[in-house]
């Protein structure tokens, strides 16, 4: 031992299993960001994952810079591009790694078109966005078409309908199909700021979003029958998709063997009918059985149901209503004509139904001033 270093001194501290996994999961992880000019000559591409066959919407190469070298993931053209002008620098978005791993530059690759810088959202964060997105440029006086990618292709998809073009250049924007904004925006129709951040804290899902849009749906077209003030409908309707959303967050109670074995038959298909809730299935409620020879669902029109004048027979019209609508809502993505038809003369119904709710007709003897 040399003079002067204790024992202790002699003796190497072994990292903790904990420190180990630490320096593991750093070992590809970015460790520095930058925007800088780059000699040309000390960019390598990356064939490891074959280039795309779309240009870049990067405005720079996109670069990682290992021990070994700089490896383009994204945008080699610019580099082409730089050479054929003479240039010996080109300025890029840089990432840089401690180690190199042919395998990290891979999965880098690979997830530059894929993975958002910034990461993943929640869903119902996608449909308040969109909607706020889309109140914003409804709003704007600019030119639609300066808020769109893509070039000499800018605008690509414009019609006449400042409405569908908000919808192209939010497809365009968010790289989403325009099925897709079209779903987030019928999510997120006539839910208030309060609402939508409730949803958003909660983390609704997709599933949930989906389970309620056609009984949403026909709520909306109930209130819109009423004549409510936008203010009003989008106050009621996000006060009942609140309640559905507790509703579907309820856990499921299972079903009691024993008594479901000695019920009969019919028994068993009306509770089977009863579970077919948000909270049950976390779907809608099941259609009426008579439509399902019938996928236009003009066999229960309202033309054929006189309009009902007690309680528990409006109660059950509107059950019946409801569910057929339900069921041209699940059926297909664009309704027929005849289901158009159909839904609109159930509208008319609802419209009546909701009059012999809100004013029931006067009790007998009760013309003459006395009360009941």
């Amino acid at each position: 031992m040399e003079k002067g270093r204790s024992p202790e001194s002699s003796t190497q501290v072994q990292p903790s299993r904990e420190s180990r996994k630490e320096t593991i999961g750093d070992r590809y992880s970015t460790c520095r960001e930058d925007i800088a000019e780059l000699a040309i000559a000390d960019i390598q591409s990356c064939p490891i994952i074959p280039d795309f066959k779309t240009p870049t919407l990067s405005s720079h190469p996109i670069v990682v810079r290992t021990q070994e070298a700089c490896f383009c993931i994204d945008g080699w053209h610019y580099i082409e591009q730089a050479k054929a002008d003479g240039r010996s620098t080109v300025r890029c978005y840089i990432s840089e790694i401690n180690h190199h791993s042919d395998t990290e530059l891979a999965i880098r690759k690979a997830a530059v078109r894929v993975m958002p810088q910034g990461g993943t959202c929640k869903y119902s964060e996608l449909v308040r966005n969109a909607c706020q997105l889309y109140r914003i440029l409804h709003g704007t006086s600019d030119d639609l078409v300066l808020f769109t990618h893509g070039g000499a292709r800018r605008g690509a998809g414009f019609t006449d309908s400042r409405d569908n073009n908000i919808r192209v250049v939010l497809a365009n924007r968010l790289g989403k199909s325009p099925t897709t904004i079209n779903k987030y925006l019928q999510h997120g129709d006539r839910l208030d700021d309060a609402a939508m951040e409730s949803l958003v804290d909660a983390g609704a899902t997709k599933t949930f979003f989906e389970a309620i849009q056609a009984k949403k749906q026909i709520a909306i077209a109930i209130r819109q029958s009423e004549q409510k003030d936008p203010a009003a409908i989008a106050e009621s309707i996000s006060n009942e998709v609140m309640q559905w959303l507790a509703e579907f967050q309820k856990p499921e109670t299972p079903p009691m063997l024993e008594q479901v074995g000695e019920q009969s038959p019919q028994t068993e298909r009306s509770a089977s009918r009863e579970r077919h809730t948000l909270n049950g299935n976390r779907g809608l409620a099941s259609a009426p059985e008579i439509h399902q020879n019938d996928p236009d669902g003009d066999q229960d029109l309202p033309a054929n149901n006189p309009t009902p004048t007690d309680g528990p027979t409006l109660t059950a019209e509107l059950k019946r209503i409801g569910e057929a609508l339900i069921e041209i809502a699940d059926s297909q993505e664009s309704p027929t004509p005849q289901q158009v038809e159909t839904i609109r003369r159930f509208i008319q119904e609802l419209a009546v139904l909701h009059q012999r709710l809100a004013h029931p007709s006067e009790p007998e003897g009760s013309g003459n001033g006395g009360t009941v």
